[in-house]
């Protein structure tokens, strides 16, 4: 009885929380609207879809300040291909699987597509040491 007891005590403030929050949500539409909002955002962070596709979006950012920087280099056309590879192959995997074959290959992209980036990464790290000024030494 004991364990029962300590049980009902630690929930106790829980369950009473979630009904006046339970109670708020069905008396104000507003605050129900927001935090349908807010899940909906996280849950859109949450995709592995959404993933694939912020990583190829700052890998093109990324080609994009090498290639102003370094009008030379060769690497941002490598870097633009990989990644419209890249968008081609997370557009194939999302509509051409579903349940865990689709998760499986969206995290196989989400791995390669880091990767590249990581790459590309280092390479804008390397750049700005390159550029910056020396240190001012008292």
């Amino acid at each position: 009885m004991g364990k029962f007891s300590t049980f009902v005590k630690a929930t106790t403030p829980v369950v009473v929380t979630t009904v006046a929050l339970l109670k708020e949500f069905r008396e104000n539409p507003e605050l129900r609207r927001g935090i349908d909002a807010a899940i909906a955002k996280f849950k859109k962070a949450a995709s592995p879809k959404e993933r694939v596709e912020a990583r190829i979006n700052a890998i093109d950012v990324a080609a994009d300040a090498v290639a102003e920087i370094e009008a030379e280099a060769t690497e941002p056309a490598m870097w633009r291909r990989q990644a419209q590879a890249l968008r081609m192959r997370s557009d194939l995997a999302w509509h051409g699987n579903t349940g865990a074959a689709r998760r499986k290959a969206l995290k196989a992209l989400d791995t390669e597509t880091a990767e590249l980036l990581a790459a590309v990464n280092e390479h804008l790290v390397r750049l700005q040491a390159d550029a910056a000024p020396p240190s001012i030494t008292p």
